[in-house]
């Protein structure tokens, strides 16, 4: 059991440094953490002889968070640093980080309970709009905060 820890610890540890090194593109490293937890959910799933049919189902159920996400930081891009760096992290990625928290601790313990993993994909679906929305809307909040100072910058006759 020790040696199990520790090799976990040092894959973490591996992973970690991979990560703050890769993530000057916050799309690129959330695509590489979905990457890896790609592999580690397969891994797991072989070892519990889980359907792999229903295992795409449920990384399915992701793919809107990480699609709102990405689109968000396509449209605009934060300045704030990684969540893997240190610094301030915006609210968008924060949010997509949770939610990808709590979709792998789902997932983990559907997986090591064999539970209804297709079920618990639909259920974790259903939680794909307010999540996306509230990221997009964070995206769009931005864009007209910024488009409205202008404009009551250009009512008032100050200099903008």
């Amino acid at each position: 059991m020790g040696f199990f820890v520790l090799t976990l610890y040092l894959l973490i540890n591996i992973i970690m440094k991979f990560l703050r090194r890769c993530c000057d593109s916050k799309r690129e490293c959330l695509t590489y953490v979905i990457i890896l937890l790609w592999v580690g959910i397969g891994v797991l799933g072989t070892y519990f002889d889980t359907n792999f049919n229903e295992l795409a189902a449920y990384f399915i159920s992701l793919t809107g968070f990480a699609g709102a996400y990405m689109y968000g930081e396509s449209v605009r891009s934060s300045d704030d640093t990684s969540i893997f760096k240190p610094g301030k992290s915006s609210k968008r990625e924060i949010i997509i980080y949770v939610t990808i928290g709590l979709w792998l601790l789902i997932g983990v313990f559907t997986i090591i309970n064999h539970a209804d993993l297709m079920g618990m994909s639909a259920y974790f679906a259903a939680l794909t709009p307010f999540v996306g929305s509230y990221i997009i809307g964070e995206t769009l909040k931005k864009e007209t905060e910024d488009e409205n100072e202008d404009y009551e910058d250009q009512i008032t006759g100050e200099p903008i």
